[in-house]
């Protein structure tokens, strides 16, 4: 990758309309910061976007347009993702699905404000890093981070849990104007009386994975269910993974009424016949008049979030800032991931397709092979005036 010294005009023409965002020189570092994050080809420090930018956008420069405190990185988000949306093609039917899930980026520093110790899983390895929950919009192809939040520690002063989290995302959300269906799709960790009340009151449908300790309105476990239904019960379906294959599954649908929720449709879900209770999954869907294999389609939407966060791993460089100690500076540092991630979208929505799988990795390399273009070309006009210049002077 060249040294550059250029925005790309393509840019610098899509970020105009965050100049009211900022005071100063602030908008042009805001916009050199997204171009380097897209850029840069390993870890995407601070001290390495200084590197490929100009002389005059220093890595101190960097580090105080982070800290500054006047600009809300909420807003300019939001901004981000209505013209993202404004861009892209709409579903037929209307409908968009909500997709919530939360990953652990690893840390080292102690004194990381955000930085958690424990297991994600009863018997996985233990892991210390910040915890980040995010919410996706996805329809079609395509998917669009539209909200985020940090976890504190559990000791720290303003600790909320992922449940909370998630229903204050929930109450900022805006539905885009053109959905007709919001479905919000999660795993068993996310459900709880609150969150379910919330997604009903606002019109939504939820398509979710419950813990076996949820009960019906007769006051029978869920586990119950699980553990004593025979596998005669179970049926054979199958879906269609985007790459065209199938994959198949055994499936058990029930109509039936659960405490705090009212009249669901269960669907217990296994990979293979001969699976014990362990290995079963219950889903529960609000969604009136579907079927078995529509509920699993939907409920393996939920692999769409994790393609996202691998993504913002590996592209945007999530939670790659040096940032430590202050809460809001390492909010900021992950919101610009997220800003450049929903920029490389608009720059090269014409790259992914309409059917099928796409790489937000290809994405950035297409990115930077046009960056790279313009760089060359840039050098060279300014090569050949200056030639020019010599030669009619001599």
């Amino acid at each position: 990758m060249p040294h550059l010294t250029i925005l790309p005009q393509s840019v610098g023409y899509f970020l105009r309309g965050t100049r009211q965002f900022f005071r100063y020189r602030h908008h042009l570092v805001f916009c050199w910061t997204l171009v380097l994050i897209l850029v840069c080809p390993s870890k995407a420090t601070l001290c390495g976007l200084a590197r490929l930018g100009p002389r005059h956008i220093c890595e101190w420069h960097l580090r105080r347009f982070l800290y500054a405190s006047y600009w809300c990185f909420r807003v300019v988000l939001w901004w981000f993702v209505d013209a993202v949306l404004a861009v892209l093609p709409p579903p037929e039917d209307g409908v968009v699905y909500a997709i919530v899930d939360k990953t652990v980026k690893d840390k080292t520093a102690t004194h990381h404000p955000f930085t958690k110790k424990g297991r994600i899983r009863t018997n996985g390895p233990y892991l210390f890093g910040m915890q980040v929950l995010f919410l996706i919009l996805h329809w079609g192809p395509y998917r669009i981070p539209i909200d985020f939040e940090l976890v504190r520690k559990t000791e720290a002063t303003g600790y909320r849990s992922p449940n909370a989290l998630l229903r204050t995302m929930l109450c900022r959300f805006r539905r885009p104007t053109w959905a007709k269906k919001v479905v919000v799709v999660a795993d068993a960790e996310f459900p709880s009386k609150e969150t379910l009340t919330l997604i009903k009151k606002r019109g939504y449908f939820f398509v979710m994975s419950l813990p076996r300790t949820w009960k019906f309105a007769d006051d029978r476990a869920l586990s119950d269910l699980v553990k004593h239904l025979p596998r005669s019960c179970y049926r054979k379906t199958w879906i269609t993974r985007s790459d065209g294959r199938r994959r198949v599954y055994w499936v058990f649908l029930k109509h039936a009424c659960l405490r705090h929720v009212g009249d669901v449709t269960i669907v217990l879900s296994k990979q293979r016949r001969n699976d014990g209770p362990s290995a079963t999954i219950i889903i529960v869907t609000n969604l009136p008049h579907v079927s078995s294999r529509e509920v699993v389609a939907l409920y393996t939407r939920r692999w769409t979030v994790e393609l996202f966060i691998k993504e913002a791993k590996g592209v945007v460089g999530l939670g790659e800032a040096q940032v430590t100690k202050d809460p809001q500076r390492v909010e900021r540092s992950v919101a610009l991931s997220l800003m450049a991630y929903l920029l490389l979208i608009t720059c090269r929505a014409k790259d992914i397709p309409e059917h099928g799988p796409w790489s937000a990795f290809a994405l950035k390399r297409n990115f930077a092979w046009e960056v790279a273009r313009q760089q060359l070309e840039h050098s060279f006009s300014l090569r050949f005036r200056k030639h020019r210049r010599v030669r009619e002077a001599a």
